[in-house]
């Protein structure tokens, strides 16, 4: 009788842990079932508060003078229900990869430039991977300069005739290391160097280190007076370059055109919902056209 009683509880307890085993992923199942409901609602929440938060955008006047005060510090903005937090920047302070390329195809001296800055971030083959980005821009079929740099050749769904942004940049990245093995390549900050826009750079925001790049035979005290003016130049003509230089400003280098009037921005927006959720969305705006492009949102977390 005993030992029956004992295979009862033994059954009985299998049972009930089978059971739990059951509500257990019931529990999970219904809790993920709630977190997707709860993401899908932040995510279209966000894009309607974006889409009023956008309108209200494209009826504020951006100036140069705007844009250098705004870009200093994040501006807060009460909106309904939600707390907006937005950075802006001009999207005209790096130079134009696509540009540089293209120029560097027509101009050795643009090509030893390029690889100058290649080797100081200790590039190995810097001419190799300047190769692979000449083909990527050219249309040719053909390898240049008998050197195995085409990638389409190896990978037929490549896109050739430019370079269109950073994932398409990071294949090219990704092949240089293929073909070396060269891990310095991965040290490149290409992200703070380089735009795929075709735009005009803003000499008003391009960093120290970019001008050294572009005008590397101007003395340091002229790039520094540029880099730490605490106002904003009008015009080129104002800047303290000499008549030759600005000249050369004025029509163009390394495949560069130059301004001191941005037109389009950077906008990075933290969105904060009630206590409900938090999302962060960056796109480009054109300032003359009121138009926005490479809208994405970055992230949401559920609070």
């Amino acid at each position: 009788m005993k030992k029956r009683n004992g295979v009862v509880l033994f059954v009985t307890l299998m049972m009930i842990l089978l059971l739990m085993s059951v509500v257990s992923v019931f529990l999970n199942k219904t809790k993920e079932s709630k977190d997707k409901v709860t993401t899908i609602f932040a995510m279209n929440q966000t894009n309607a508060i974006m889409h009023n938060l956008l309108s209200y955008i494209s009826e504020v006047e951006l100036d140069e003078y705007a844009i250098f005060f705004a870009s200093q510090t994040a501006i807060p903005l009460n909106f309904g229900e939600s707390n907006v937090f937005f950075r802006l920047e001009s999207a005209q302070k790096l130079i134009n990869l696509n540009g540089l390329i293209r120029a560097s195809m027509k101009d050795n001296l643009v090509s030893d430039t390029f690889v100058l800055l290649l080797l100081r971030y200790k590039i190995q083959e810097p001419g190799f991977f300047l190769n692979l980005l000449k083909d990527t821009v050219d249309e040719d079929t053909e390898n240049r300069d008998s050197t195995a740099s085409e990638i389409i050749l190896e990978y037929p769904t490549f896109r050739n005739t430019k370079i269109y942004n950073e994932i398409h940049l990071s294949q090219i990245v990704d092949y240089y290391f293929k073909e070396t093995g060269d891990m310095s390549i991965y040290e490149v900050p290409f992200d703070t160097l380089f735009t795929f826009t075709d735009s005009s750079i803003d000499l008003n925001f391009i960093s120290l280190e970019l001008m050294e790049i572009l005008f590397d035979d101007i003395n340091q005290y002229t790039l520094r007076t540029i880099d730490e003016y605490d106002d904003i130049y009008e015009d080129i003509e104002d800047m303290p370059f000499d008549a030759y230089y600005r000249k050369k400003i004025q029509k163009g280098m390394l495949g560069q055109s130059f301004t001191t009037k941005t037109q389009i921005l950077n906008i990075e927006i933290t969105l904060l919902y009630l206590s409900q959720f938090e999302s962060k969305i960056h796109f480009k705006y054109n300032i003359k056209s009121k138009k926005i492009f490479d809208y994405e949102i970055d992230e949401v977390l559920i609070k």
